[in-house]
């Protein structure tokens, strides 16, 4: 008896600890084939702009971590592991280098990632019914599956078949510091669901069908976009209500402002949807937020791109 009431202690000090707050965590909300205007900070009848509030973002090319957690294939994780090699410096993720901090130092639009060292497959360590992504990310860390880096964005990404709460009805994914994952550091981290597991809410299938996927792997292709979604944000936003950086004066961050936007995409060979190539790959993704200059001072309109360009 003793032993299962220090066991039930035990289990409900560790749900304590990594609780979730939603306060410190940002939102990209479901998605139904429906005009974006009500889920897009741009088209809701807000200015399309953002503002800095001091806080910090990543001035050193961040390395981009990746929990798949349940059971990817290794074509999954391969279009993933392809698509973050391959950001790096790409005329996408340059979208992001118009975000400055209080010293003037703006995000180089680099980022590293090796998959051999910097992804780990954790197959089912809590369980398939999750409330909160930290504590598989913290084990991860704690036994050395990946290292402990304050300069590192940790994307915990869940297979399909894992009930995780909130997922479809309230979000795809989310973002966000956590001050539990590693006792006494600010570790910058992010919840991706699979859009398999809701295709008509967290994914393009919605609007355009299996023709959403440009590497012929539904799944996989979706991820992508709410990844780049979440991944975008945390440079812009790290310590989301800790010490926030850059938000709308209505509360949207980067990605929002353009969440589920894809005015100008192009159609492949085999007549499947893309929006942007990167060395010869094929992604369909949501546009991303490009201030339209080089400031801090007050309110800073923007436009949503797929690429970067140079508007200033």
């Amino acid at each position: 008896m003793k032993k299962w009431l220090g066991f039930v202690l035990a289990s409900l000090l560790v749900s304590c600890a990594f609780a979730q707050t939603d306060s410190n965590i940002q939102f990209l909300r479901p998605y139904h084939g429906e005009d974006p205007s009500p889920l897009s900070g741009c088209y809701s009848g807000t200015p399309c702009e953002l503002q800095y509030h001091g806080g910090p973002i990543f001035t050193d090319a961040p390395t981009i971590y990746i929990v798949y957690y349940g059971s990817f294939t290794s074509k999954d994780k391969s279009i993933i592991n392809t698509y973050f090699k391959n950001l790096s410096g790409s005329a996408q993720e340059k979208i992001n280098t118009r975000y400055s901090d209080s010293t003037g130092k703006y995000y180089p639009g680099t980022i590293k990632f090796d998959p051999s060292k910097d992804t780990y497959h954790d197959n089912y360590s809590e369980g398939k019914t999750l409330s909160d992504i930290q504590p598989v990310i913290a084990a991860a860390i704690k036994n050395k599956h990946l290292p402990n880096d304050t300069n590192g964005i940790y994307i915990g990404l869940t297979y399909k078949d894992v009930n995780y709460g909130g997922m479809c009805t309230s979000y795809c994914g989310y973002h966000g510091p956590s001050t539990s994952i590693v006792s006494g550091e600010t570790i910058k981290y992010a919840f991706v669901g699979d859009p398999g597991q809701c295709p008509d809410s967290c994914s393009y299938e919605a609007l355009y069908g299996t023709k959403a996927s440009p590497n012929n792997d539904i799944d996989a292709d979706g991820s992508i976009n709410i990844m780049w979604h979440e991944s975008s944000e945390s440079l812009s936003d790290p310590e989301v209500n800790l010490n926030s950086a850059w938000y709308s004066p209505a509360g949207y961050e980067s990605m929002d402002l353009c969440a589920w936007l894809n005015l100008s995409y192009k159609i492949d060979k085999n007549g499947n949807y893309y929006s942007v190539l990167t060395k010869g790959h094929e992604y369909l993704t949501q546009m991303g937020f490009e201030l339209n200059e080089k400031t801090r001072s007050g309110v800073v309109p923007g436009t949503c791109e797929n690429v970067y360009k140079n508007i200033h």
